[in-house]
């Protein structure tokens, strides 16, 4: 069997991150320390650390997708949090409804919901 369910974030400041993921995105925080972080993604695991167990680079043009019951309220609160939205409310051409935000580090995270499931 094979599951993919945890995903490694490289990032220079892990309390940066992890306050951003805590308090604009919402997510619950397992595991916090200067120098690991550890988060419920609901289906998926999300860490934080500046290195990982192998020699690394810093990921380049990563989108995190966070699956949303009211895009506007997640967006609304991400901006009352003080997040910079890159993409505002669109309904894509798969079936969703998308909205973005810069997050820490150059990643970006995606509040999405399905309006048209196919």
């Amino acid at each position: 069997m094979r599951n993919c369910n945890q995903i490694d974030l490289i990032v220079c400041d892990v309390p940066a991150a992890t306050a951003f993921f805590r308090d604009v995105v919402g997510l619950t925080v397992r595991v916090e320390d200067a120098r690991f972080a550890e988060l419920d993604g609901g289906a998926i695991t999300i860490m934080l650390s500046p290195d990982a167990l192998v020699p690394t680079r810093e990921a380049a043009g990563v989108i995190l997708h966070i699956q949303v019951d009211d895009v506007e309220a997640a967006l609304d609160h991400a901006r009352r949090s003080g997040a910079t939205v890159v993409l505002e409310p669109t309904h894509t051409d798969w079936g969703a409804e998308s909205a973005m935000i810069a997050g820490p580090e150059g990643i970006i995270v995606d509040f999405y919901r399905w309006v048209d499931p196919h």
